[in-house]
């Protein structure tokens, strides 16, 4: 870390500390079963992965002299749950688009203890902690990431220390979780660029419109609502749940929700055979772990 101005330092640490955790298992000595035979991993069972993950690195941490908390997910977004239209009407009804999701995700990412904690330490101090938790520099772990290139982390330091103890093969989880994650991105642009998706938008632009609200698209409605400052500002709660529960309504009766759920189907195998190793190795990978990760959340 030498040369790196404390900004500089400051700065990846947060982005890093900011990132959700995405975890998986490790392989107990044994032949690994068919990736085809397994089944991927609920919400819940990645979020005890990754509190177990947590609980490594806080371990780590303390080994190496510094303190590290283990501390809650953040709530989901509206764009982490509804990448093309909001079509859950109870959840619009409580929620609208998220805004208040939205605020309350930064407010705990600003309380943060992990940032407050680094931000607090010595210029010194801090790089030999992110040193300490990202490990000295990228080297040791790489993988071809679609979309992005080649990407490479570190193999040291107490993150891949508790990816190692989940899983013991990190190079494999490493490029496993990196492609994996990047397949929902191709997913999501696949299933915007398909025509069948489009004629579906219009379909529901025209049932907006009937419902009083005339927008093109779920992207416009929500962006108008969402943005930040004065201008996002001018609109109230009550004006957001209204237009987002019409949204719901109009993404049933207008087939948008039914669509994309069918190409969602179709993209996903097709990107999941292209990337069947990653794809596999990352499905292995997980339920081998969720035992161990079971244990090691039990016992806090």
């Amino acid at each position: 870390m030498t040369g790196r101005s404390s900004r500089a330092v400051t700065a990846a640490l947060l982005l890093c500390l900011a990132a959700p955790v995405v975890v998986s298992c490790t392989a107990p000595a044994g032949p690994a079963p068919a990736a085809s035979a397994l089944r991927e991993t609920t919400a819940a069972e990645r979020a005890t992965l990754a509190r177990a993950e947590k609980l490594l690195t806080r371990d780590c941490m303390r080994k190496k002299g510094f303190s590290f908390w283990v501390t809650e997910e953040l709530p989901r977004s509206a764009d982490e749950l509804f990448p093309y239209v909001v079509d859950d009407e109870a959840w619009a009804t409580e929620n609208g688009y998220g805004r208040g999701i939205r605020d309350r995700r930064e407010a705990l990412a600003a309380r943060d203890p992990n940032q407050v904690y680094f931000r607090g330490l010595s210029p010194e101090r801090r790089s030999a902690a992110v040193d300490a938790l990202n490990g000295p520099e990228p080297v040791g772990l790489e993988a071809h990431v679609p979309g992005m290139g080649r990407v490479r982390h570190s193999d040291r330091g107490c993150e891949a220390e508790a990816q190692r103890s989940l899983y013991t093969d990190l190079p494999k989880w490493y490029r496993a979780r990196k492609v994996t994650e990047a397949l929902d991105i191709q997913v999501q642009s696949a299933v915007v660029a398909d025509p069948g998706f489009a004629e579906a938008v219009t379909r529901w632009s025209a049932c907006m419109r009937a419902e009083g609200h005339a927008y093109a698209s779920p992207p416009e409605s929500r962006r108008t609502f969402l943005r930040s400052g004065a201008e996002g500002a001018t609109a109230t709660a009550t004006e957001e749940i209204r237009t987002a529960v019409a949204e719901a309504r109009c993404a049933a009766s207008s087939g948008l929700s039914a669509r994309t759920l069918t190409l969602e189907r179709v993209h996903r195998k097709r990107v999941n055979a292209q990337y069947a190793t990653e794809v596999g190795d990352r499905r292995v990978l997980e339920n081998r772990a969720l035992g161990r990760a079971r244990d090691i959340v039990q016992k806090g």
